[in-house]
């Protein structure tokens, strides 16, 4: 079993695991008990109306349904997924 590393400060350990898996060393880590908070913001989102041809409605449907997703969260995925392509400088996040 492979020994992990020692680090001479917080950055050069998160750089070491943001670039290896660490799953041969589980048995060797410690567990952590620390409380950790989390606050979750939530993106103001504003309604849309779009007019889009039934056919392509109806397989978007269908795509959505086979991944178990709402249809309107695939169209915002796939918006996203555009925007990043396209404009990623526009994006906020």
């Amino acid at each position: 079993m492979p020994k992990m590393p020692g680090f001479s400060d917080e950055q050069k350990a998160a750089d070491w695991f943001a670039t290896h898996d660490t799953a041969p060393y589980m048995k060797e880590m410690e567990e952590a008990h620390e409380q950790i908070p989390v606050t979750r913001t939530h993106p103001t989102k504003k309604p849309v109306g779009l007019r889009i041809r039934s056919d392509y409605l109806e397989a978007v449907k269908q795509v959505a349904e086979k991944k178990g997703i709402p249809y309107q969260t695939l169209i915002q995925m796939w918006l996203v997924e555009r925007l990043r392509q396209e404009a990623p400088e526009l994006l906020k996040h």
